[in-house]
């Protein structure tokens, strides 16, 4: 069959759906179904698919020299914070506290007989049975002391420190992305020994169209929905948007930070439903009612049997709903299916809906 040959069949269906039924039709009585305009809550919505990320990967490092003797911790495995994730050898680090322990107490014992020789030699001078300058001399030293026990003190405190640098411990609650040491393995201080991922703070990047960057802004509600998490979603909002376009797909980019609501993962899908406008009292009615004219879009208000074409404005449209703007009141009763065989007073069969 040819072009032309099959314009020629497409030119009754054309002229069907455009200007209606023909005139010789006019008396059949059509069968539809039929919906109330409802008052109703819709959203202006657009979507994206992105990857969860998380907002902080931190390093873990050993803060003090030594042997690896135990690994507690493996990549992909979830660690609360404060979880020892790596032991090094203590031995050098108790012998050291035990020092600056001996050390601290023995000064301490000076410390308590000289306060006791002070304390005398100011009842002495007193009672003038000793010079002042001995007691001079006697608190000098014992103010030497006194900072002698302040030092002791103080490298006790930092050997201790050090003895509980000896085990590796995660900063935050997160999930071990890399292990970067071993049984054995002698490390300096500063030697980074885990790779962690935040799993409490996670963030999303998503891409949109670049002709809606001027729709998009911090604050807007967002719906977040991954398949790894369950299927509830999440609310959140916007962040930020970045304000370059991406020069590889023109698209603008929209971040979308949030906290782990408990079962969400690094590296999962997520999709994500950006509430551009919401109309709490919409006249809506299913798209397939209205139907495109020579005067443009209109809908049938079926009254007494019979159907009276009702040119309208549309507005939002969610799912198979649309807004109408102009032209319908709540409750007027439209033609849904068959509405595109009706004309202005044609009698219609409403079986409902």
């Amino acid at each position: 069959m040819t072009a032309a040959a099959r314009g020629l069949l497409l030119l009754p269906l054309l002229a069907l759906i455009f200007l209606g039924p023909p005139a010789w039709s006019q008396g059949r009585v059509v069968r539809i179904t039929t919906v109330p305009a409802a008052t109703t809550r819709i959203e202006q919505t657009e979507w994206a698919v992105g990857v969860i990320e998380s907002r902080v990967s931190a390093q873990v490092a050993a803060e003090v020299s030594g042997k690896v003797v135990q690994v507690l911790a493996e990549p992909g495995q979830g660690v609360a914070a404060g979880q020892v994730l790596a032991e090094i050898e203590t031995s050098q680090y108790r012998y050291g506290q035990d020092a600056d322990s001996a050390e601290a107490g023995r000064l301490d014992a000076l410390l308590r007989s000289k306060t006791l020789e002070l304390e005398r030699a100011r009842k002495l001078v007193a009672e003038r049975l000793i010079a002042a300058e001995r007691l001079d001399t006697v608190q000098a030293e014992h103010e030497a002391l006194v900072k002698q026990v302040e030092g002791a003190r103080a490298n006790l405190a930092e050997s201790q420190r050090r003895l509980g640098k000896t085990r590796i411990t995660a900063p935050v609650r997160a999930e071990i992305a890399d292990r970067l040491v071993d049984i054995g393995d002698y490390v300096q201080a500063g030697t980074v020994a885990f790779d962690l991922v935040d799993i409490d703070r996670l963030r999303v990047k998503l891409p949109f169209p670049e002709y809606r960057a001027t729709e998009f802004a911090p604050g807007l509600k967002v719906r977040l929905t991954s398949v790894a998490a369950g299927s509830r979603p999440l609310e959140a909002s916007i962040s930020e948007v970045q304000p370059s376009i991406n020069p590889a797909n023109r698209a603008i980019t929209v971040v979308i930070d949030f906290d782990n609501p408990g079962s969400w993962r690094p590296g999962a899908s997520v999709r994500a439903d950006v509430v551009l406008a919401v109309r709490e009292n919409a006249i809506a009615v299913p798209q397939i009612a209205v139907v495109r004219r020579p005067v443009g879009d209109v809908v049938y208000v079926i009254r007494d049997g019979k159907a009276e074409e009702r040119p309208v404005r549309r507005g939002l449209r969610t799912g198979a709903t649309v807004e109408i703007l102009e032209g319908l009141r709540s409750g007027e009763v439209v033609a849904v299916d068959g509405a595109g065989f009706l004309t202005q007073g044609v009698a219609v069969n409403a079986g409902g809906k």
